[in-house]
């Protein structure tokens, strides 16, 4: 039943379309002479266009489909020709016994002194009508045509947009285990000495699970601002439990944020590799993570003095696979500098909402 619908409401919007153009523009072009040529332009354009889009429509709908699908001419032909002929001879008779001023009439000649009235034969109509009518079957091959373009480039369009959740998909997952190997490790090292800090560790780091877990997979998908600072004070918490110090790690946020939303799971990579290579047990070299936001655009920046020592070998894929995933979500839409010696590291990234 919808399909029957959705086909009948584009066979009127066509004919509605057709009819603009064939009638209408030639009852705009009658000018001053419009009640003279209404009669016949209402026949001509308005009764043997409607059946002239007749034929167009079975054509684009009935007998090209199938002609572009197995690419046989002679099958094509077989059912084309008895078709034109058909709508051909239609009108012919229907201009023949009740239009043939309008229709066939062509002016007339003088024979032994009398005037005489020449009309279009239907041989003449029939050659005339052949070539109109293959104008008809070229509009529809055209229209077909550009029907296809668009459901091509439709489907072209939704194959990218898969592609893009996918690989956005896959570079998130890839720093979602990252992550978790290094915090395990870190409860792991904070179980190894007994610390009573084990079990506060474990549940914050439940709650990043969780949160990270619910995301939906969709490239499209956006988080509240709010909810990534409380992700990330859950991060630093479980930083500050596994290097017993505090005032190692200054996390600046205003008190209030404009009300946006954000890809999620985008800053926190660079949380952790300032963590993974920088100092964060002494309080004159901490890492400093600042977070400032307007209507305009997120700017979030991360410090940290360079650790002499660093064993963890797994982070490689860190950064270069959030540059991936800020290009693929916010192609236009940011700026990250990355700035660094043998002591500093610095990233300043700023996002347009």
């Amino acid at each position: 039943m919808r399909n029957a619908r959705k086909h009948i409401i584009q066979f009127l919007l066509l004919l509605l379309v057709w009819m603009l153009l064939v009638y209408g523009v030639n009852l705009l072009m009658a000018g001053r002479y419009m009640l003279q040529s209404f009669r016949r332009i209402s026949i001509n354009d308005g009764l043997f266009g409607a059946l002239n889009f007749i034929l167009f429509y079975s054509c684009l709908k009935w007998m090209i489909p199938p002609f572009l699908e197995t690419k046989n001419i002679k099958k094509l032909l077989a059912l084309l020709l008895p078709v034109l002929m058909g709508f051909i001879l239609l009108k012919y008779t229907i201009a023949l016994n009740f239009f043939p001023e309008e229709v066939l009439y062509r002016g007339y000649r003088i024979e032994h002194g009398q005037r005489v009235e020449i009309y279009t034969t239907l041989q003449q109509y029939l050659v005339n009508g052949l070539w109109s009518s293959a104008i008809i079957v070229m509009a529809a091959f055209a229209a077909c045509f550009f029907i296809l373009w668009l459901e091509e480039d439709k489907r072209r369009t939704i194959l990218q947009q898969k592609q893009l959740q996918a690989e956005s998909g896959f570079l998130k997952m890839q720093l979602n285990s990252h992550f978790l190997i290094n915090s395990l490790n870190s409860i792991y090292s904070l179980a190894l000495t007994g610390s009573p800090e084990v079990v506060t560790a474990n549940k914050t780091l439940t709650q990043l699970l969780a949160y990270m877990v619910n995301q939906p997979a969709g490239i499209e998908n956006r988080e509240p601002v709010t909810a990534e600072i409380r992700y990330l004070q859950d991060f630093v918490t479980l930083q500050r439990i596994r290097t017993g110090c505090d005032t190692g790690i200054v996390f600046n946020w205003p008190a209030q944020l404009p009300d946006k939303r954000i890809a999620p799971l985008l800053l926190v990579p660079f949380v952790e590799n300032a963590f993974k290579h920088g100092i964060t047990n002494r309080p004159e070299k901490p890492v400093t993570i600042t977070l400032q936001g307007d209507e305009q655009q997120l700017v979030f920046s991360v410090h940290n003095f360079i650790s002499g020592t660093y064993h963890d070998k797994t982070g490689g894929i860190g950064l270069e696979n959030v540059r991936k995933r800020l290009q693929l979500i916010y192609p236009a839409q940011h700026q990250l500098e990355i700035t660094g010696g043998k002591e500093e590291y610095f990233i300043n990234l700023t996002i347009n909402w």
